[in-house]
């Protein structure tokens, strides 16, 4: 039998959504699948390479194309072996001929490319639906935003509105909450939100607003909130932004956040996406001087830290880099970079601790040589003219290094406590933020966080010392909370494996 492999997190998916979306804790995997086959078809060109079979030590669920296309299945056939109940007839011819079609390509004449296509399609429509459905939100709704109302090209910002909220029914949900208020200019449209520029009637409005946020989302139809309300300069001035379904969503690609940093003041500028109305986001890692990163599976991690690095090969002067990656799969594509540490990602976490114990006795070297030279920091010692590069360290999965015994969190709390001046600087992620993968010593060195969507208000806060992170939107919606400021919302931008593979070129050449 031919069989497509996922993931141990895409079996968790599959589960997922039968339970949460067909209320089926038996459901059969294939449903979802199909679902994400159906999401991938919609894209144009082929899924990345990385959507192909995992490896055999990361496979979490087999399933046979009897499952997922009914091959070779009649109308009406029974095959208890394989869980085909009832009728479920052959559509895999009529999936090849789309899929040779889509791709101007003669999938009748070979086999293993059909199978491999067929993989990367379903992988990628499960990277889809991990990244944009939401937690809480009805997979029914979800789907009718995702496969109907989003089926055909995306209309730029002010072109269609028909699919999102209106002043008349923003206004109606604010009357429901006793909010006075009155529009006082155009909505203006981001990527993902619309805001909405208001004047409050009273002073005691703005109090009711706020605490009614998600009494106001749910009068005007929105599953999971989402709402956020900022004051602007003026009397009783305020901004509302409102989610707008998916449908109307706008793709932001790194190349809009390249340019921004091209020529940029700052020794490490960076930027992991775009304010709410569309403005790359930028700040300096080095006077952050250190990042948390945390995120739900499928709330944009990944391409968060992608975006990162890509921002920091984008700098006039490149760091030296050292990327840590415990899974050995999401960084592969930096393997060879110049700018990395012997050229390579770690993957071993053995070797990992020992480069971080390393870097500890570096950065003790580089303090000696700060005092020697009379300066209290590298950006002083480099005007000196001292031959010091500032270095970036990476570590995705922090909770499976931490949580290994490895001794990694000594050396890790060592440089967050006085790297800094010395030029080394440390982005930490995990997936699964808790005390014990973020502990009180790391914490407090770390006031620079980034949370995307989590399950819980208990994880917001966690990462940023505040409720909020709860009701972002996934698919890389953020909140970025640098040391001393408000947290601010940020979307991720796209990036695509050529925008990695370009950056390396360039660098490499250089």
């Amino acid at each position: 039998m031919v069989s497509l492999y996922f993931s141990k997190d895409e079996k968790t998916l599959f589960e997922r959504v039968n339970r949460e979306g067909f209320e089926q804790t038996n459901g059969y995997y294939w449903w979802p699948v199909r679902l994400a086959l159906a999401q991938s078809l919609k894209l144009d060109g082929e899924p990345d390479e990385r959507f192909r079979a995992p490896p055999t030590r990361d496979r979490g669920s087999e399933l046979h194309l009897e499952q997922v296309t009914g091959r070779g299945q009649r109308a009406g056939q029974q095959s208890l072996e394989l869980g085909l109940l009832g009728r479920d007839p052959d559509y895999d011819d009529a999936l090849r001929l789309m899929l040779s079609v889509k791709h101007n390509r003669d999938l009748f004449a070979n086999e293993r490319d059909y199978v491999d296509l067929l993989q990367r399609h379903c992988r990628r429509g499960l990277e889809i639906i991990q990244g944009s459905w939401p937690p809480g939100r009805s997979l029914p709704d979800y789907l009718l935003d995702e496969l109907f109302f989003a089926a055909g090209e995306y209309s730029p910002a002010g072109d269609d509105r028909s699919l999102a909220f209106d002043w008349p029914m923003l206004a109606r949900g604010l009357g429901q909450i006793d909010v006075s208020a009155e529009l006082v200019g155009e909505p203006v449209d981001g990527p993902r939100l619309s805001r909405y520029p208001l004047i409050l009637a009273t002073v005691d409005d703005y109090d009711r607003l706020r605490r009614g946020l998600d009494d106001l989302a749910f009068a005007i139809g929105l599953a999971s909130g989402g709402l956020s309300l900022g004051r602007e300069a003026g009397e009783r001035r305020v901004v509302l932004d409102v989610p707008r379904p998916s449908a109307t969503w706008r793709s932001v690609g790194w190349a809009a956040l390249r340019a921004a940093l091209v020529d940029r003041d700052g020794a490490l500028p960076v930027s992991p996406g775009v304010d709410l109305v569309g403005q790359p986001f930028v700040f300096d890692l080095a006077e952050a001087p250190h990042l948390f990163v945390a995120g739900a599976t499928g709330s944009g991690k990944s391409v968060c830290l992608n975006a990162i690095i890509l921002s920091l090969l984008a700098a006039r002067e490149v760091p030296e880099l050292i990327i840590i990656d415990p899974k050995g799969v999401d960084f592969a594509d930096y393997e060879g970079c110049s700018r990395l540490r012997d050229r390579k990602v770690i993957v071993d976490m053995t070797e990992a601790v020992a480069v971080l114990r390393l870097l500890v006795e570096e950065m003790e070297g580089r303090q000696v040589r700060l005092r020697e030279l009379g300066v209290r920091n590298i950006a002083d010692a480099r005007r000196d003219g001292a031959d010091l590069r500032r270095i970036v360290v990476i570590v995705d999965e922090l909770a499976d290094f931490l949580m290994g015994k490895t001794g990694a969190e000594e050396p890790l709390v060592r440089l967050a406590q006085k790297a800094r001046a010395s030029g080394i600087h440390l982005v930490l992620a995990t997936q699964r933020p808790d005390a014990a993968t973020f502990p009180g010593l790391l914490r407090a060195n770390i006031p620079s966080r980034i949370a995307l969507t989590v399950q819980k208000a208990t994880d917001s806060r966690i990462i940023l010392d505040e409720t909020g992170a709860e009701n972002l939107l996934m698919r890389g919606d953020m909140l970025v909370k640098l040391a001393g400021r408000d947290p601010m919302r940020v979307h991720g931008a796209a990036v695509s494996t050529h925008d990695i593979t370009s950056a390396i070129s360039t660098v490499n050449s250089q």
